[in-house]
């Protein structure tokens, strides 16, 4: 998604004309990884897959990983180019700082997920996968956790929203789409552009959803981020608890990606994910 809007912005110095973003720039056309990269299973765990159906848009490709001496459950949802074949190393780190079941998906287009790439699929996609994870004995009796790194923040929340979860934890992430669309443009092009974001986005209400989970938030900032910066996480911190909403702030080292493997989100983490006493 970087890329794109740089060239958007070099195009703009020319022409001045806008941008709007939409469920295809969040969720691009991407190319899919070669058949030799899969998906690596952490030591200590069994992986598995399935097919969800989501009502009468299609199909989603679901992924556990299984630590089967734990009941609790991390529902992880990646960034705008997440491909899980691609995403072994995250997944490990998330295995490592939780200890539990990790499970994931591919978004729309992606990997055998056939939904179409539209707000409706988008908001259905969410109750849906919750919904099938417990009847197929994947989330049980323990403690559930969301998990959303960048774009991945919207269905995190859509998750957590259903209800029941102990945990929501949004790493360089915003429901301000319009601010971290204009971090992605180079700053020297940012006064030429008119980015708009199609109204039909508002449906996939990533601000409502987290403030309906009624669960605690964990808001994780790389420093040097300059796509989902520390002002734009801070401001969307002191929305989510003007609405209500429990909210701790992490400050870590490093860009866009990396905070998840610093030493203060693995504190954090591990603290929200204790259990009460």
């Amino acid at each position: 998604m970087r890329s794109s809007f740089a060239l958007l912005a070099v195009v703009m110095l020319l022409t001045g004309c806008a941008v709007s973003v939409n469920e295809t720039s969040l969720i691009p056309d991407l190319e899919e990884p070669a058949a030799d990269v899969v998906l690596a299973t952490p030591a200590g765990y069994v992986q598995s897959e399935t097919l969800v159906p989501v009502g009468k848009f299609g199909v989603v490709r679901a992924v556990r990983l299984d630590r089967l001496d734990t009941d609790t459950v991390v529902l992880f949802a990646g960034g705008s180019g997440h491909f899980t074949a691609k995403s072994s190393r995250r997944l490990a780190r998330l295995a490592e700082l939780t200890q539990a079941d990790i499970i994931t998906f591919d978004y729309p287009g992606r990997s055998g997920t056939t939904l179409p790439t539209t707000t409706e699929a988008l908001v259905e996609m969410g109750p849906a996968l919750v919904s099938y994870f417990k009847s197929a004995g994947w989330i049980g009796a323990g403690r559930v956790y969301a998990f959303g790194y960048s774009f991945g923040g919207a269905s995190a929340s859509n998750f957590a929203g259903t209800g029941g979860f102990s945990g929501l934890v949004l790493e360089s992430t915003s429901s301000d789409i319009a601010a971290m669309g204009r971090n992605m443009i180079p700053a020297v092009a940012r006064p030429l552009v008119r980015l708009k974001v199609d109204p039909d986005l508002s449906a996939f209400d990533y601000f409502g959803f987290a403030v309906q989970a009624r669960t605690p938030i964990l808001l994780l900032a790389a420093r040097e981020d300059t796509q989902a910066d520390l002002p734009t996480i801070q401001s969307f911190a002191s929305r989510l608890r003007a609405a209500g909403a429990e909210v701790v702030v992490i400050e870590t080292p490093g860009r866009h990606g990396d905070a998840v493997y610093s030493a203060e989100a693995a504190m954090a983490v591990r603290a929200l994910m204790e259990p009460a006493p």
